[in-house]
């Protein structure tokens, strides 16, 4: 793919609108002076020329770079008193002290469940209307989250610099990829507060507390199932459908969902990232080494609901629950 530089796209980017404004072709925001549109292009290309001489990181204007170098001169003043994390702004740390209190005064008027932020809350709120408001203007698909849409353009453009030392993987943002290194380290800073089990991402760790509360807000209109998240609906009703637009561009193997494409690649690779830090066993996807990992535990999540005995395995579940079916006449 060639290199998407701002030169090139603001040829693409010259057209004039009845007021007299340029237009970005991509986004179709409208502009006075083209060099605001100069400036806005550098969120579809990703170039981030203005580079800090102390840290190292880039930025997209030279008015964004110079309030950053204030951050490495200035002290910051205002300090947590839980954690003892400062932050330059008080407004930073009213917002970082909700982290360590319960507090969430942001309602959902449609399931009840409650944000610590009013972001959060606005972006929740997609998932009940279903909108995608930030829609790429290069393949059509649409985001409930702005960072999510920037992260997805900037794939189009091939814009990957931070490369991972361990399994040359490379990503758009450093956060991405600190975030995939914990598979090569192990590490797990985020920790459920009920169960003590510790998961990668924050993400992750929400989505597993909803197991706790029991909640499942999602109900598949056809078979009325419901699930404690909106990505596994999704999922799910490819089954009702019968859809797999996933291709395996190998063996044309196709899946109903990404994840289940990316795992089935590693079939091809050979790559076995997910490793057992008890008998140093690999396996290609995490929820086959949480299933091992049980043979060590002596673990048993799973249980009957006839007769109560209890397994390792959902599927060994699944297996002896058709013990109690009715046998045909």
């Amino acid at each position: 793919m060639p290199k998407v530089t701002i030169k090139s796209m603001l040829k693409k980017s010259s057209g004039k609108t009845e007021q007299n404004e340029t237009c970005c072709k991509y986004c179709d925001k409208k502009f006075r002076y083209p060099c605001l549109l100069i400036v806005h292009l550098r969120t579809h290309t990703g170039e981030k020329p203005f580079k800090c001489d102390v840290c190292g990181k880039s930025f997209h204007t030279p008015a964004i770079l110079k309030n950053h170098k204030r951050f490495h001169k200035e002290k910051k003043q205002f300090k947590c008193l839980k954690c003892e994390k400062s932050f330059h702004y008080i407004s930073h740390l009213h917002a970082h002290e909700k982290v360590h209190t319960e507090e969430k005064p942001h309602k959902c008027e449609i399931c009840d469940k409650n944000f610590k932020a009013k972001a959060s809350l606005y972006r929740h709120m997609f998932i009940h209307y279903r909108e995608k408001p930030y829609e790429c203007k290069l393949c059509g698909k649409g985001f409930t989250d702005h960072k999510d849409f920037k992260i997805h353009y900037s794939g189009h453009n091939n814009i990957k610099q931070f490369k991972c030392n361990k399994c040359d993987k490379a990503y758009a943002r450093q956060t991405e990829l600190k975030v995939h290194q914990r598979v090569h380290t192990g590490e797990r800073p985020y920790t459920c507060n009920i169960c003590d089990k510790s998961f990668s991402t924050n993400g992750v760790l929400k989505n597993h507390q909803i197991v706790h509360t029991g909640e499942k807000p999602f109900k598949c209109e056809i078979c009325d199932k419901s699930f404690a998240l909106y990505s596994t609906l999704s999922h799910h009703q490819a089954v009702h459908n019968g859809e797999r637009p996933y291709k395996c561009n190998i063996c044309d193997k196709s899946f109903a969902t990404n994840r289940n494409l990316k795992v089935h690649h590693l079939v091809h690779t050979g790559e076995k990232p997910f490793k057992c830090d008890i008998c140093d066993k690999s396996f290609t996807a995490n929820g086959t080494l949480k299933n091992h990992q049980r043979v060590h535990t002596g673990e048993k999540p799973f249980q009957c609901k006839t007769c109560k005995k209890r397994f390792s395995d959902k599927g060994h579940m699944r297996r002896h629950e058709k013990i109690h079916l009715p046998k045909p006449a």
